[in-house]
This record gives structure tokens, sequence and C-alpha cells, in this order.
């Protein structure tokens, strides 16, 4: 894991077998399967009120997939914000053989604090993922999947909740991930999905990394739908399908 903020050093970063996490990529249509995040890094770092000493660590992504390295907001110690890359799909530390593990890549945050692979982080490893929006795709039936973005009117750049975890090999190699946290779908989602991302508003960031917040219950208060008159969305090129597109041609609407 990467980590960069005021007084923040750099950790290696383990990547081990890409495969279980790439198989099949293209027909993710999980909840949330796929955003952007083109936000430079001046405006991240004033948004998220961090420090961003590596430059690398921000760059231009109009198709976030499962399985990359992803920039997310922590807290180091009790209260320093810093930001860290870490892999989309979580894997927790119980795990013994990754190979057999299918990496999460979302947790409901209904039961968050109730299932074995999310308790121990949502309680102590809480995260941001920044993004500018997300996609969804509508099923028309059969093969008919339409791809549609997904953004806020009120603000460009916001924050999704995530929880992240700190896997070990045998060899003491480390392996940081993490998962985004899904709610009940608003009116604007729910011709799409029944789910949508927990988008946090910016007075919550605090309640939601802080380490040592005690009450799981003030903590699943911030885990609803996002206000419907806050959002749009628009249908856009199925070229976001392929993982392999990027670029700002992906979130133009598509009129047909």
């Amino acid at each position: 894991m990467y980590l960069a903020g005021r007084h923040a050093t750099q950790i290696p970063f383990t990547v081990f077998n890409h495969a279980i996490y790439t198989q099949n990529i293209d027909s993710f249509y999980i909840m949330c399967g796929r955003y952007t995040l083109y936000s430079d890094k001046k405006a991240i770092e004033n948004h998220f009120e961090v420090e961003i000493s590596d430059g690398e660590l921000i760059r231009p992504d109009y198709n976030a997939a499962p399985g990359t390295l992803r920039p997310v907001i922590m807290v180091k110690g009790t209260h320093e914000r810093v930001a860290g890359k870490l892999k989309w799909g979580l894997v927790p530390p119980f795990v013994k053989n990754l190979s057999d593990w299918k990496p999460l890549i979302n947790a409901r945050s209904e039961t968050v604090n109730e299932k074995p692979s999310f308790r121990k982080a949502f309680q102590r490893k809480r995260c941001i993922v920044p993004a500018n929006g997300f996609y969804e795709w509508k099923d028309f039936g059969g093969d008919n999947k339409i791809p549609f973005y997904i953004r806020l009117l009120d603000r460009d750049l916001f924050g999704m909740a995530g929880i992240y975890e700190t896997h070990k090999d045998a060899d003491g190699s480390e392996l940081h991930t993490f998962a985004i946290l899904t709610t009940g779908a608003n009116a604007l989602m729910q011709p799409l999905h029944d789910r949508m991302p927990v988008i946090l508003r910016e007075d919550d960031y605090n309640v939601w990394l802080n380490p040592v917040q005690p009450r799981p219950e003030m903590l699943q208060s911030l885990l609803t739908p996002y206000p419907t008159e806050r959002m749009s969305t628009f249908k856009v090129s199925t070229d976001v399908n392929n993982v392999r597109n990027n670029g700002p041609d992906l979130i133009s609407p598509k009129l047909k």
C-alpha cells in the first residue's frame, strides 16, 4: 500500500494473482462495479483535506474497474488523513488460499457489521473512495444491457463509503484491498438497479473515518441513499463495457 500525507511513508504493495480479479471482468454488472475519477490532484486534496505527496497516485480514470489499484482516503493513527493506493476487491485476513477466494468489491451496508468478511473492517478500517461518477447497466433482457452514467448535481467530486483490509501471506507479504458499501436505490436509481453506492456528505467524512468511533448506530445512520433530486443519469456508449477503453468520451451522453 502506498500512503501519501504530510508525514506518510511508502509501504510496498504486494501484487498477487490478478486473474482472480479480471476473470470475466467485462461482465461486471454488480452494483457498484465501475466508476470514474478524473479530478486533478489539487481538487482531491482540497475536497478531502489531505496532502498527496505522490503525484503518480492520482491519474484520470474514466473506467475504474475491480482488481485495479485505486486511490482511497484513510486515517493514519487517530486523526491524520492520508491517501493510499489499494486494490479494489476486499480480501479478509482469514483467507487461507488467495487463488480460491473471489474478492468482494461491494459490501451491503445493512449487514456490514454482521458478516465475518466485513465486520472488523467496518469497526476499525473505514475509508473514503473518491469519485466523480459511476456506471450502472440497465437489463433489457437477454444480453441487452445498456450502460448509464450517474453523477451528482450539487458537486462534481464526492466520496463513497468504503472499508479496507490487509491480508498477510505466510511469507509475510501484504495485500491491501477495499470494498465499496452499497445501500438501497433511490428513485433515480431504481429503474437501473435495486442498489447504489453509499455517497457520504462532506460533513460526515470525519465521523466515517474516525477509527475509534464506538457507536455502530451512528455509522449506520450515514449509510443512506443520496437524495434523488441531487443526482442525474444518462445513457452512454457500450464502449465502457470493455475495461481497456478509457477516456472522457465514455461519459458523453448517447442520444440514441
